[in-house]
């Protein structure tokens, strides 16, 4: 059975009261959730909780739900939502240049990178990390979502779509917008 016809049969018998099968529906995309709620709002305690948050609302809507699309698609819907929700009550305006921190301890927003070769090597890819990162999170909101769906959980323009309640049309000019936005705003730090 593919992932897909399995994640189907697990919501249908979740839908049928079965807390065994939305557990191990958790199990299943749990991690994946966490990432994409983390990418969108960059803050580790955020994501966990809007991940919890996400699948409550997968739960709460356990009743409803048809098969209509793919199961992630739905999730990723519900996902995006709830990310855009925290994203409007926690950061009404976010500023990449604004400082976090209070005193000496003032930092700029980072994004940590788990690959720490050599201290001048982490600090360069650090350093094209959040160049990107803050390139990323300048987009609009809706460019920027798309993005993150495209990119990291690879989706489909019709998945993004449905995600996202457009359509592919309207996707593929947000995903080429952000590209030219992202182009011209990264070109003076990459294009030598």
């Amino acid at each position: 059975m593919d992932q897909s016809a399995e994640d189907i049969a697990l919501m249908s018998r979740v839908r049928d009261g079965d807390e065994k099968a939305f557990e191990k529906l958790v199990d299943l995309h749990k991690t994946r959730v966490f990432h994409l709620a983390y990418r969108f709002l960059g803050n580790s305690t955020e994501a966990q909780d809007a991940a919890q948050e996400i699948f409550v609302k997968v739960y709460q809507a356990r009743l409803t739900y048809e098969p209509t699309a793919k199961f992630t698609t739905w999730l990723y819907t519900i996902a995006k939502n709830t990310c855009l929700k925290t994203l409007a009550r926690t950061h009404p305006t976010v500023s990449l240049d604004e400082e976090v921190g209070s005193g000496d301890d003032k930092t700029k927003r980072q994004v940590a990178d788990v690959n720490m070769p050599t201290p001048s090597e982490h600090m360069q890819q650090q350093e094209a990390a959040d160049i990107v990162k803050a390139a990323i999170d300048d987009l609009p909101e809706q460019q920027r979502m798309a993005v993150i769906l495209s990119r990291s959980d690879e989706l489909s323009y019709d998945e993004i779509a449905t995600v996202m309640g457009c359509s592919a049309k309207a996707v593929k000019s947000l995903l080429h917008r952000a590209r030219v936005e992202l182009k011209e705003r990264l070109k003076k730090y990459f294009i030598k």
